[in-house]
């Protein structure tokens, strides 16, 4: 049974930021309105305690004199000033030193509750009679009506932002979420897991179409360590093609497999180095004795043969390829250009000879290329039948590992799904910085 962590983690992102605004609006209702609440009646508390206080010491300054020279009037007239004129108020009254009012002025709806909160009393000294006492009883409910109101105004409008924050991150979430699917459902691969939320099912079609460049490198480590292997790629009934095809026919083949060959190679990271001989070389490259360049060399031969052979039944006719695979030659790094060309020239000769050993959709791929893949991948090659002095150092490929093969289904479903949206064939050149790049995972 999936625990709550498990849960939140398979939720959408819709119903995450939904779950994150309403865990906002808890946290508002629950905490903060409480605690802004408590501090309001504290204000409010504290305000008329200040007010009664000095209330209190100046009504004792006023009452002293008239006390002095026993003016009844006076200190009547003092009282009912105070009361008349100060909204608070209620109350206020003088007593003697045996508690007994001597001097008394208040409203007619002064209740309980207000002589119970808000009364303050204050020694008063006189030189000929001490004890005696001022006592004025206060109103707290206006002081506190007004913050209050402050309280829900406050508290109603952050309810609103609230509300509104739902709504946004519902819509939002929505918004994004169908985004997303969008966006998923233009790449190669299948939602066996469906319970995943959409971000993880994007990453995981996402994931076999990138690949990480090598960091912390200089340049001049990168060049000494670089590696690579050539593809040739031999298109074997081209003669008859040009013989029997009309020439805008035999046009548009020729411009249907550069579009192929384009955003295949873009795909596996291949550099189209040129076509001549019926064949057409890539080269693919890595840093660092990663074998990942020969495996995304024979990925490319077989999304070539899979795409060229659908292309072929949907027109009736197309390209049949053969391939060969080996190893660039190696140089010093101080070789001359002139020798580099012709040893890459000698080298492709080779290549495109040995193309002519493998039967219509085959490669072949030479004992030192061979040797040069990780046993982990899987790959199976067989030695070629009835082999001769030319062929005895080639083998012909024969399946992929499971994993690998896995890996080659989505990356074709990738390829078909670009090809579908360039129904108008031309040649690119690939992009070095093209994001989707795939390599065979290592």
């Amino acid at each position: 049974m999936d625990n709550p962590g498990t849960h939140l983690e398979k939720a959408g992102l819709q119903k995450k930021l939904v779950l994150l605004a309403a865990l906002f609006t808890g946290l508002y209702c629950l905490i903060l309105l409480p605690l802004f609440y408590i501090q309001i009646i504290r204000a409010a508390h504290s305000q008329v305690s200040l007010f009664g206080q000095s209330l209190s010491l100046q009504l004792a300054e006023q009452v002293r004199q008239p006390l002095l020279s026993e003016d009844a009037i006076s200190l009547q007239v003092i009282l009912d000033n105070l009361v008349n004129h100060a909204p608070l108020v209620k109350r206020a009254a003088v007593l003697t030193p045996d508690e007994r009012i001597f001097a008394e002025s208040k409203i007619a709806s002064l209740t309980e509750n207000t002589l119970i909160h808000g009364t303050f009393t204050r020694p008063l000294s006189l030189s000929n009679s001490p004890g005696w006492q001022v006592q004025i009883a206060l109103d707290p409910n206006p002081t506190r009506a007004k913050l209050l109101t402050i309280y829900w105004s406050v508290s109603s409008l952050g309810l609103l932002l609230c509300m509104a924050l739902l709504y946004g991150a519902q819509r939002i979430g929505k918004n994004i979420a169908l985004r997303l699917e969008q966006l998923r459902d233009c790449l190669p691969g299948d939602d066996s897991i469906s319970a995943l939320d959409e971000i993880s099912l994007l990453e995981k079609r996402i994931k076999p179409l990138l690949i990480k460049a090598p960091t912390n490198q200089s340049t001049d480590h990168v060049r000494e360590n670089t590696q690579s292997c050539c593809l040739a790629v031999r298109c074997t009934n081209l003669p008859q093609l040009q013989a029997h095809l009309t020439r805008a026919n035999f046009e548009r083949l020729l411009k249907r497999f550069d579009d192929i060959l384009s955003c295949t190679s873009d795909l596996f990271k291949g550099l189209r180095l040129s076509g001549t001989k019926n064949c057409v070389y890539l080269q693919f490259s890595t840093q660092d004795n990663d074998e990942n360049y020969i495996l995304r060399a024979i990925s490319c031969h077989l999304a070539l043969v899979e795409l060229q052979q659908e292309q072929a039944s949907d027109a009736g006719t197309g390209l049949v390829l053969s391939s060969a695979l080996a190893l660039s030659p190696e140089w010093d790094n101080d070789a001359s250009r002139f020798i580099q060309d012709t040893l890459t020239e000698q080298a492709l000769d080779k290549l495109a000879s040995t193309s002519t050993l493998a039967d219509a959709w085959q490669l072949l791929i030479d004992d030192a290329t061979k040797t040069k893949i990780p046993a982990e991948a899987g790959i199976y090659c067989e030695e070629l039948a009835g082999a001769t002095e030319n062929s005895k150092e080639q083998f012909l490929f024969a399946d992929l590992g499971v994993e690998q093969q896995a890996l080659f289904e989505r990356q074709l479903a990738y390829l078909r799904n670009q090809l579908s949206e360039n129904e108008q064939a031309h040649w690119q050149q690939p992009s070095a910085d093209n994001p989707l790049i795939s390599a065979v995972a290592s």
